[in-house]
């Protein structure tokens, strides 16, 4: 059995970190108010001696660029700390965090914690927000930043909240890092704007973890219940990031959620991620680890590994109505054990009949590993593709009566090329027999590759232990 060690590397980022009161003025920046729940009053100014009383007398300032909202570390705030029209600048950007000893928490309730609309020049560090919960109450999202640029989130815990832990919609320049996003109901972490526009520029999500977001229950035609999703977004980068058991109580049957994965985005890289464990609800679909999805171009995932998933290790789908789905490259990625339950394979292509006129294509998977016990090594369904190339990969099955290759792809004359890939099935193996001949793929080799799968796996180490794969 693989050990999952990741509470480790969280503390590490997250919880220790300690904020000191910073006097008024310090540097020269702007204005600091504090907000203590014990010592403050509602006649105080904000000031160290002083302090405010609640979010709400935050919430009533004029804020300038350089100042800096810093809550009392430690203790509770009902309400909601809404951010609105601030315009600050890269020297002097908004700060929002907590002092003294330990973190400050929010408490949203039913609504958000935390909203940023229309603002640019915004820091959010070293906070707690929580809501009512996904199933009794809560209506919102933990941070929800709205049509605002130059945004960084920053060792966060959330959760508690019917949408996103954290959310941001429109915008640029988003950096999101060493945020815990877990028992939220439609994703843990959220990168998203206007329909098909991809005008979500410059986005940065690492070293996060999104965990146990079963499924939002008024989403009932829709998915819902992933770890990390981006859509609508350009030039993007997810790294380092971990998604597990997220998905189980999605309220509907039909397409479903996925650890970490994106729709209608240009330019995005996913490396050195872990998605492990992720379901979806009973009869539903999908519930796999990575997925490219409609809309996807121009996109790189590569380095990542996917382990024990209800749905495939590596989706590649298309559904009715996106746009172009092409010149993507997926390459050096890991499968194991995946599609316990859907695709039962480690690479799923789809592509909706609906949009068979604008299939995938022109895309390279080349270099990745799968060790698949639950069916295929790669499988199609309503496979509608022209210009994938499956090349150097190697594909082991160690499951009974299963196929390297299965479904319906061949709708186009150069719909799908397999080249120059390894095969090996351990099931002919112990019973003697010749291994089965992969007639897709006329240059296939047949050989017993050396496959070491760690005992442990921890996201502080996934770089060294993803390359080890690789022979990096």
């Amino acid at each position: 059995m693989v050990k999952y060690i990741y509470a480790f590397f969280f503390c590490l980022s997250v919880f220790s970190l300690k904020m000191q009161a910073i006097p008024p003025g310090d540097g020269g920046v702007g204005t600091c108010y504090y907000v203590d729940a014990k010592k403050g009053k509602t006649t105080g100014d904000g000031s160290l001696n002083h302090p405010f009383l609640t979010l709400e007398a935050v919430n009533r300032l004029c804020l300038l660029p350089g100042d800096r909202i810093l809550l009392a570390g430690g203790q509770t705030f009902a309400g909601t700390l809404a951010i609105r029209r601030f315009t600050g600048t890269a020297e002097k950007p908004l700060l929002i965090s907590s002092y003294g000893e330990g973190r400050a928490v929010i408490d949203g309730k039913i609504n958000a914690a935390l909203t940023v609309d229309s603002s640019c020049y915004v820091c959010i560090s070293n906070l707690l927000v929580r809501g009512d919960g996904r199933l009794t109450g809560s209506e919102s999202s933990g941070i929800d930043v709205r049509y605002s640029s130059n945004v960084h989130i920053d060792s966060i815990e959330a959760y508690g909240f019917l949408w996103d832990g954290v959310s941001t919609y429109g915008g640029s320049d988003i950096r999101l890092t060493h945020i815990y996003a877990h028992d939220n109901g439609f994703n843990g972490i959220e990168v998203s704007g206007p329909w098909s526009h991809k005008e979500v520029k410059n986005v940065y999500i690492g070293h996060c973890i999104a965990e146990n977001n079963p499924g939002n229950p008024r989403i009932t035609d829709n998915h819902s219940g992933s770890g990390i999703l981006v859509a609508h977004s350009t030039g993007v980068m997810v790294e380092y990031c971990e998604a597990m058991n997220n998905g189980w109580d999605m309220p509907r049957v039909g397409n479903g959620p996925v650890g970490i994965w994106a729709y209608e985005s240009d330019s995005l890289t996913i490396q050195y991620c872990f998605s492990h464990d992720n379901k979806t609800a009973a009869g539903a679909k999908d519930g796999g680890g990575f997925d490219f999805d409609g809309g996807v171009t121009n996109s790189v995932m590569q380095y990542n590994l996917s382990m024990n998933n209800e749905g495939a290790g590596y989706g590649l789908f298309q559904f009715g109505g996106a746009s172009v789905w092409t010149n993507n490259e997926i390459h050096h990625n890991v499968s194991i054990n995946d599609g316990r339950k859907n695709s039962q394979a480690g690479f799923f292509v789809w592509c909706d009949p609906y949009n068979k006129l604008v299939p995938m294509c022109n895309t390279s998977i080349h270099h990745n590993i799968v060790v698949s016990s639950h069916g295929h090594s790669v499988s199609f369904d309503t496979g509608y593709a022209d210009g994938l190339l499956f090349t150097d990969n190697t594909f082991v099955l160690t499951g009974k009566g299963a196929l390297h290759i299965g479904g319906d792809y061949g709708h186009y004359p150069t719909g799908v090329t397999f080249r120059g890939n390894t095969y090996w099935s351990e099931q002919a193996e112990q019973e003697k027999l010749p291994q089965p001949q992969v007639k897709e793929d006329s240059s296939a080799i047949y050989h017993k590759p050396n496959i070491g799968i760690p005992s442990e796996i921890s996201l502080l180490h996934l770089k060294e232990t993803v390359d080890r794969f690789f022979n990096k």
